[in-house]
């Protein structure tokens, strides 16, 4: 089932008032229409008026936002991605993937029980029976130009398989196996491609599951965070 974040369609945070629901659709409505962007525009022109139909009513929002939470917990659902206008805004924000173990400030969690938990989506060991997916939030910083033309970012998200020299052992015959470190497991990023929407404001959220990469303990959240 494909879920539509409404959320990520107007570009704001879910806890965004009502106020600021209204004034992203005005703006977003201005930069899509198909008067002024074309026939091409029309299906994103549709989206967000479908997306602020529903958050600018208190009690459809409410309903949606209970829906919204299941569907996207079960691994299933997708963000849609907001681009607006010419080729260019697909183009990628920074000039090589950045990491969420290298390159970018990893909120929560960090350091040794981030890599712990990754690890177990791998190795099947030492998984908590009240473990539950919850969100690898990371947070990226833009320029206000890269805010208002939005584009994507590639993010290696850290995966990790059994040792193929080892096979997973950590040894080879009776010596520690120097390739994995005697960890029988070696690490390698698989790149996902984040789709910014334009006019994105600080502090925005974009979330995407990533159970597609093997990874069922997490779901990644995007910080997005303005250098003004």
């Amino acid at each position: 089932m494909r879920t539509k974040d409404y959320y990520v369609i107007l570009g704001v945070a879910r806890t965004e008032s009502p106020s600021g629901i209204r004034e992203a659709f005005r703006d977003l409505v201005k930069r899509s229409h198909p008067d002024r962007v074309g026939p091409q525009g029309t299906r994103l022109f549709q989206e967000v008026v479908e997306a602020y139909q529903v958050l600018s009513d208190p009690e459809r929002r409410r309903l949606y936002d209970q829906w919204l939470r299941p569907a996207q917990g079960g691994g299933e659902a997708h963000s849609v991605p907001i681009i607006v206008g010419h080729q260019r805004q697909t183009e990628p924000l920074v000039s090589k993937p950045l990491s969420v173990l290298h390159s970018v400030q990893t909120l929560h969690p960090s350091g040794a029980a981030l890599v712990d938990r990754l690890l177990r989506n791998f190795t099947g060991l030492g998984i908590p029976k009240s473990e539950q997916r919850e969100g690898l939030e990371v947070e990226i910083l833009l320029t206000p130009e890269e805010a208002m033309r939005g584009g994507i970012v590639p993010l290696g998200i850290p995966i990790f398989s059994p040792c193929a020299v080892c096979g997973g052992s950590g040894r080879e015959w009776l010596l520690p196996c120097m390739y994995c470190r005697e960890q029988g497991m070696v690490e390698e990023e698989k790149i996902v491609r984040i789709h910014i929407p334009p006019r994105v404001r600080d502090g925005t959220i974009v979330e995407r599951p990533i159970s597609g990469l093997g990874i069922h303990n997490f779901s990644l959240r995007l910080a997005i965070r303005i250098d003004a």
